[in-house]
């Protein structure tokens, strides 16, 4: 399942599904959503992996978050959030750590109402 986003302009948030994909996916990702006239800056993103169902390793998630390290300036999100379940936790981890080396406000969690809770909680 390739990539997709929806955007809730009420909430201020953008929500991404599908497998984990490649760095140039998300490179293309997050430059269409950076087009569209119903992103600004100071959304928030919420990366749900809970229907994601394959392996990933390290070196993948590093290259994400380069991709996303790159497009933060550009896009000028709130916050960042990962919902995944307990058997691709450990990327999420991995990626939640890079991100925080990167001083990217990005959290890892394993449940979607406390990922939203973190996210659209007030400054």
């Amino acid at each position: 399942m390739s990539l997709r986003y929806t955007i809730d302009s009420g909430r201020r948030l953008v929500v991404i599904t599908g497998e984990y994909q490649g760095d140039e996916e998300w490179r293309e990702l997050l430059a269409t959503v950076g087009r569209d006239p119903a992103y600004a800056p100071g959304f928030a993103f919420l990366r749900d992996l809970r229907a994601a169902r394959l392996p990933v390793d390290a070196d993948v998630v590093a290259r994400i978050v380069a991709v996303v390290r790159e497009a933060w300036p550009v896009l000028q999100p709130r916050r960042a959030a990962m919902v995944a379940p307990r058997d691709l936790e450990s990327p999420a981890m991995v990626a939640h750590a890079l991100a925080d080396d990167a001083a990217i406000p990005l959290r890892a969690f394993t449940s979607y109402e406390a990922a939203l809770e973190w996210l659209l909680a007030e400054r």
